[in-house]
């Protein structure tokens, strides 16, 4: 199976089918995640994901645009669902919100070491008035 192929399976796993327990076989025991929070550890991840499908139950997302090189994958997502439980302290407001991002993961045997992730996260905030939107 090619890295763009775990990448995908991985995703469908995680994201559409809530399989958090996934990230174990697929993730090394030491990834770090780069992204605007600072680093994150594979269990800092495995909590945020955890939040999002509490607050999100109906989450699905798709890998739209995918390019491996080397050890590399880069890939374009999309993801959907409609807030309908407790998320970063706001509660349910049934809208329904979409999110995509660009990430660069890097595999060594197979799993995923490290990854750089960019996406629209203030926009969702703004969307559930987890943020106020400036006028």
């Amino acid at each position: 199976m090619s890295n763009k192929d775990v990448l995908v399976d991985l995703w469908s796993r995680v994201d559409n089918h809530g399989e958090i327990e996934a990230m174990d076989r697929l993730f090394a025991p030491d990834f770090i995640r780069h992204g605007g929070k600072g680093d994150q550890t594979l269990e800092d991840f495995k909590r945020i994901l955890n939040g999002l499908h509490s607050g999100f139950p109906d989450l699905r997302s798709e890998v739209v645009d995918i390019v491996e090189e080397g050890d590399r994958v880069a890939y374009r997502w999309v993801s959907t669902g409609t807030h309908l439980g407790d998320y970063l302290g706001a509660p349910p407001t049934g809208r329904t919100v979409t999110a995509s991002g660009i990430t660069i993961s890097r595999f060594e045997n197979g799993r995923i070491v490290e990854d750089w992730a960019s996406w629209n996260e203030v926009s969702v905030l703004h969307s559930i008035g987890v943020l106020p939107i400036d006028r």
